[in-house]
């Protein structure tokens, strides 16, 4: 009883540094898009953010793996942010393994404080009553026994939580099950449904979880990835229903397409068309006009080839955003996870076609 009140007042007084900090935040003006960058030589984990040109880079949190101060605010790689519905707060996955954590700070990156008691926690995603978060926790576990080698016993599980920041009240919405992996992605403007990447033995699929009953509905088949458009009207998604191919490190690695269709999932479009390369994390301008994604042409390079894209919600105009700064012949910095930021007066539009 005495953990629940403390975690309930170490909430509230987060939440109170939160808001405050967000008032005083100087966050620039116009469409941003923040993302998570991993540059190896030097080792830098780093919370970014760029316009709508792919210009204007700034710094919102981490820095510096080797050096002990910073690594403990530095993002986890392969992961990107999240951003409050009102666009006043960014919260990212910070740390690995059981020193995980979920930090929330203003979109300057001041304030930025870590969740009490949220652990192990990965991919957070904001609610739109700006006070709920969803995320994601596994559970692996292995058993090997030294004289009988063939009684090897392995145990995977990924399950769906949400969390109230005013309350610090955690939820678990999906089952633990051997093979079966739950991960949000982003949940409907009206907060009644999360969607999430559905695994196990039988495939993955991009679904559709009701909050209130439980209940499940496919969205894609095939598919991982599932976000809302802005009015709910929409849902882009990776799909791997082409099943385009490419040379792995040992056999060959499917690689997914991004689409849009319709919220009950029907009249799916194709969006790009690239068979040799891998399109992942799909975000929604606030306008709902246009998407931001990353593309790699290795998905087992880890990321580090990865590219920031854009392209408008019909197909068109599909364009490089940006690299990273990457150097010629050079593995790397690896960009994960591109969120438009919320908010009015931050939509980017439609991409004009004849700019570059």
């Amino acid at each position: 009883m005495l953990y629940v009140i403390r975690r309930a007042v170490g909430l509230a007084m987060l939440l109170s540094a939160l808001f405050a900090a967000a008032a005083s935040a100087a966050a620039p003006e116009g469409p941003r898009l923040a993302f998570v960058r991993w540059t190896t030589k030097p080792p830098k984990l780093e919370l970014l953010s760029i316009d709508a040109t792919g210009s204007g880079l700034r710094k919102i949190a981490g820095g510096n793996v080797g050096k002990k101060k910073a690594a403990r605010g530095a993002p986890t790689p392969f992961e990107g942010p999240t951003w409050s519905p009102d666009g006043t707060r960014i919260a990212y996955s910070g740390g690995f393994g059981k020193s995980r954590a979920v930090w929330i700070g203003a979109p300057d990156g001041s304030g930025m404080q870590v969740v009490p008691g949220l652990r192990e926690a990965t991919g957070p995603i904001f609610a739109p009553d700006g006070h709920t978060i969803a995320f994601s926790r596994t559970r692996a576990r292995q058993h090997i026994d030294i004289k009988h080698p063939e009684k090897y016993r392995s145990y995977f599980s990924t399950s769906a939580w949400t969390v109230d920041l005013e309350t610090g009240t955690e939820r678990r919405l999906t089952p633990w099950r051997n093979g079966l992996s739950n991960e949000p992605s982003s949940f409907s403007p009206d907060g009644s449904t999360l969607a999430m990447s559905r695994a196990d033995a039988d495939g993955e699929d991009a679904v559709a979880l009701n909050l209130i009953d439980g209940s499940t509905k496919v969205l894609a088949r095939s598919a991982e990835q599932p976000v809302y458009s802005p009015d709910g009207s929409r849902v882009a998604f990776i799909s791997y229903r082409d099943r385009n191919q490419i040379e792995g490190f040992d056999r060959p690695v499917l690689v997914g397409e991004l689409y849009v269709s319709n919220v009950d999932g029907s009249g799916p479009r194709r969006l790009t068309h690239t068979i040799d390369k891998q399109e992942s994390a799909p975000s929604w301008d606030p306008s709902g006009q246009r998407l931001a994604y990353t593309q790699s042409s290795d998905p087992e390079a880890l990321g580090l080839d990865n590219v920031i894209m854009e392209i408008n919600a019909d197909g068109s105009c599909r364009k490089d955003l940006f690299d990273g700064l990457r150097k010629p012949k050079t593995l790397g910095p690896g960009l994960y996870g591109p969120v438009w930021q919320p908010g009015l007066g931050r939509e980017a539009g439609r991409i004009d076609c004849t700019s570059r």
